[in-house]
């Protein structure tokens, strides 16, 4: 059970962050958003392992490698992500970048994880949810914006599920070893630096925020480091395809901010695999 309420937790702070995210991806652009959080995220999880002393954990290269390589993969899937929800719509993107939950479950799974027959019932039902709210969300939002292709953003948020779903999987290891903070940071830290590295080499500009848009860079940044954090707290109390499954309802919560903020109108089809999700999600935290 204590997985899978990190899982939730993890997915809610998920959902918050990319809503967010599509908004500032919209006015200073995918790659600026994308360092600023991983600065952000950085300097708060810093503060975070010296108030909890988690430093004691970093004793093994192999480990501390381990982490970087996987969190190198998650970053290039957030850029893709961001991409994804600066040029196409947020209601298409959100939901299919979160099926990145099924290719971590599905490798989980291939791997030698073993759950109960509920339980994978439960899993599938989550996962059929999800497709279920991508489906209805790439016609509807084409239809109320014709201008808007809602194609060009889902390839990016394809891209963004496979290179996330075998992130999120690997991520494991170095979780349980030299834990979930640690691993997080160590991917805050190298992004930090690669980031405007790679913008310097390519003679790219970073986009200057102004205003309000700081705050809102900055909520991503704390909200997507916890949202990390949470994930990888929940591999230490259940197995990955139901942390996982958990946490792929981001999307729902990304969604339903849409409805509540941004007064997006989901398709009656879209609250169908929003229902599901949480039956889903109920058969897994009882089996």
């Amino acid at each position: 059970m204590g997985g899978v309420l990190w899982g939730l937790v993890s997915g809610l702070l998920f959902g918050t962050a990319d809503f967010m995210a599509a908004r500032s991806s919209k006015r200073v652009g995918a790659y600026t958003t994308l360092w600023v959080m991983q600065l952000t995220g950085f300097v708060l999880l810093t503060v975070m392992m010296i108030a909890f002393q988690e430093w004691r954990w970093i004793d093994s290269g192999s480990h501390v490698l381990s982490a970087s390589v996987w969190m190198l993969l998650d970053l290039a899937g957030i850029l893709f992500l961001y991409r994804g929800l600066q040029v196409g719509l947020t209601v298409v993107v959100a939901p299919v970048a979160s099926s990145f939950s099924a290719v971590t479950a599905a490798i989980a799974l291939m791997f030698g994880e073993r759950v109960s027959p509920l339980v994978l019932c439960g899993i599938l039902l989550t996962l059929a949810g999800v497709i279920g709210v991508t489906l209805a969300g790439s016609a509807s939002a084409g239809e109320r914006n014709p201008r808007v292709s809602p194609t060009r953003g889902a390839l990016w948020a394809a891209g963004a599920a496979l290179l996330l779903g075998v992130a999120f999987y690997g991520m494991r290891d170095p979780a349980l070893a030299i834990g979930g903070m640690a691993t997080v940071w160590i991917g805050r830290l190298q992004a930090s630096v690669l980031l405007p590295l790679a913008a310097f080499l390519a003679k790219r500009r970073f986009n200057r925020p102004r205003g309000n848009v700081w705050g809102l860079l900055c909520a991503v940044g704390v909200l997507d480091a916890l949202a990390i954090v949470c994930y990888n707290v929940g591999l230490r109390e259940a197995q990955t395809s139901i942390v996982i499954t958990a946490a792929s309802l981001f999307a729902v919560f990304t969604l339903l901010w849409g409805v509540l903020i941004a007064k997006e109108r989901p398709a009656l089809h879209q609250w169908g695999g929003i229902a599901l999700t949480f039956i889903g999600i109920a058969i897994v935290s009882q089996g």
